[in-house]
């Protein structure tokens, strides 16, 4: 059964309810709710509900959301605006919580006397617990299943699993702690930035370097080589939270210095595993080729950067002749349009 997330409403006067906040974003650094609140409107109970956008950021993972400073409206001062920009995942999140309130309390009064609970039905529960208490019918359906269809329907599962996962961590700094393991133990995402078969060889390898005192050398995050080819690419992971533009500068941007050393980071890996191709392929159970090396550097968020921002970053990007930048979250893009395409529906609903 899939989880459902309770909602409450708990009287707060005798004419309005607080009701259980809408989750728009939830990281380690950054929290975002809707504290919705269900009035008594005597002219009009269609619209019943307001509340209150609350956004709490802090410096650190061990830092308490509680220890945040409040900032209201109240605080802004003439001539001064504020401006929240949303991403898709966090509109959806607000319109589908926005939904779940007025389905079960539009045009409603509130309960003063006590609170209520609600958990949304589980219409797939609810027919997979009939299924069971009717065993003819249930063996006929496992006589006609589609297996190809039950398959495909796990891997769409599996999907959305390691999409939350990554959605959840956007905010996360941690690229040794968290991105190495997870792109380790799901190495088909980084296998999306290929036009061609790949496979994926040992994490943390080493492409030479070395002195003859065993330092100095040269470590890469993941190679790739091409299944067809046997050609290889590089790849250095940083994290989301990275910068991508720094400040402003003479009517453009300049780049982060993280950003510019993780690239010369890699032009450097590169030149080295070039230098030391024979001795590596030597001495390596998996031949490869190293043929004008991919280098690819998977960093930050491009949906952090207004327009202008994000202009700027790909005539940056586009003109580098030897290095791909991509960004974690137009990584996290191809693993939504894989799941909408194992998903699609002819009926073209949207499932909330």
């Amino acid at each position: 059964m899939r989880e459902k997330k309770e909602i409450r409403a708990i009287p707060s006067s005798f004419h309005t309810s607080e009701l259980s906040p809408i989750e728009i974003e939830v990281g380690l650094r950054k929290q975002v709710c809707f504290n919705g609140l269900q009035v008594d409107n005597k002219q009009n109970l269609k619209k019943n509900i307001k509340g209150t956008l609350v956004i709490k950021r802090k410096t650190n993972i061990i830092e308490d959301f509680s220890m945040t400073e409040k900032f209201s409206l109240k605080d802004i001062k003439s001539n001064e605006y504020v401006e929240i920009d949303f991403d898709t995942e966090a509109t959806y999140n607000l319109a589908k919580g926005l939904y779940e309130y007025y389905k079960l309390f539009g045009g409603k009064e509130t309960n003063p006397f006590g609170s209520v609970s609600f958990v949304p039905k589980d219409n797939d529960y609810e027919k997979m617990k009939a299924l069971l208490e009717d065993q003819e019918e249930l063996f006929h359906i496992l006589e006609t299943v589609d297996t190809d269809s039950l398959n495909a329907a796990i891997s769409i599962n599996r999907l959305k699993k390691i999409r939350d996962e990554m959605r959840a961590n956007l905010d996360n700094d941690g690229e040794m702690s968290f991105w190495q393991g997870f792109f380790e133990d799901n190495a088909w995402i980084l296998a999306q930035i290929f036009h061609a078969p790949v496979m994926f060889f040992d994490n943390k390898k080493y492409i030479g370097g070395k002195r003859l005192n065993n330092t100095g050398g040269q470590i890469t995050d993941y190679i790739y080589k091409n299944d067809l080819t046997d050609n290889v690419a590089i790849i250095e992971i940083k994290s989301p939270v990275k910068e991508i533009i720094s400040k402003e500068y003479r009517q453009t941007f300049s780049f982060n210095r993280e950003l510019i050393g993780a690239v010369n980071q890699l032009l450097k890996q590169r030149d080295t595993f070039n230098q030391n191709y024979h001795t590596l392929n030597s001495l390596d159970e998996e031949h490869f080729n190293a043929c004008n090396i991919e280098a690819i550097l998977v960093y930050g968020m491009i949906n952090k950067l207004n327009s202008e921002q994000k202009d700027t970053f790909e005539r940056f990007r586009n003109e580098l002749r030897s290095i791909t930048i991509i960004t974690f979250d137009e990584l996290l893009k191809k693993v939504e349009n894989l799941i909408s395409l194992f998903s699609y529906q002819d009926d073209g609903d949207i499932e909330f």
